[in-house]
């Protein structure tokens, strides 16, 4: 299941919020806070913490489906070379 949730991250245009992952997965979003939180302590994933101060600097925040949509617990894949 961690390969699978890898896998949507890698076809993702962008961040997934934990309510869009378990629709295209077919899972409990509940089930798959612990897969996730497993994947960010093995960093194949980051949190996204829309509260925090770079938020107020990010040149993406005009656009950003996390603040746009509310603030939702996300993640994304880290760049290569972290």
């Amino acid at each position: 299941m961690l390969r699978q949730i890898l896998a949507e991250f890698q076809q993702a245009a962008g961040p997934l919020c934990v309510d869009e992952l378990s629709r295209k997965l077919d899972v409990e979003a509940s089930a798959l806070d612990g897969m996730l939180q497993t994947l960010v302590r093995s960093r194949h994933l980051l949190e996204i913490n829309p509260t925090a101060s770079g938020c107020v600097t990010c040149p993406a925040k005009g656009g950003c489906i996390i603040l746009t949509n509310g603030v939702q617990k996300s993640y994304f894949l880290p760049p290569k070379n972290s």
